[in-house]
């Protein structure tokens, strides 16, 4: 008898607590009160443009291209080695094919050297660029990092200063 009463109660325990987590399902669905299924897309409704009349025909537009914006991972100046490092990446793009093109200003003397990109998850990474110091004259210094791909442009300076 007890354990006929036992099995009873967790049957009747397991049955409840089934129907109580199901109809919490429907209870916190995102679109209570909707009809329309998570699978389902609305299409987009069709709407009358008029085209605007123009004077000339433009020349073919040239595509726009986004503004890269820039983070420097590393920038470092080694006096043993007589190279400035920086590592940079794009934030606001996660492409191959870019370039980057970095630049060490100092006195009216300039290093340039440049290196591939790759994606990086999130970002854009610079391969690492390693400038010679040697012929720059001691003090501040600008390392400029330009990069260009075909859907991203731009540019961004950081100081140094060499030993």
């Amino acid at each position: 008898m007890k354990k006929t009463l036992a099995v009873s109660i967790a049957a009747l325990s397991i049955g409840t607590l089934s129907v109580f987590s199901l109809t919490g399902c429907a209870l916190l669905y995102p679109n209570w009160g909707t009809d329309q299924n998570p699978s389902t897309s609305q299409s987009p409704s069709a709407t009358e443009v008029s085209p605007t009349p123009s004077e000339s025909p433009s020349a073919s537009a040239a595509p726009s291209l986004g503004v890269a914006k820039f983070n420097f991972i590393d920038l470092s100046v080694d006096s043993a080695t007589g190279y400035v490092s920086a590592v940079v990446e794009v934030t606001n793009a996660a492409e191959d094919g870019g370039k980057c093109t970095f630049t060490l200003a100092s006195g009216g003397v300039t290093k340039t050297v440049s290196v591939k990109a790759e994606a990086n998850v999130s970002t854009t990474q610079c391969y690492p660029a390693m400038l010679p110091t040697a012929g720059l004259p001691k003090g501040k210094a600008t390392v400029t990092v330009s990069y260009v791909s075909a859907a991203y442009e731009g540019s961004t300076s950081a100081g140094v200063t060499i030993p």
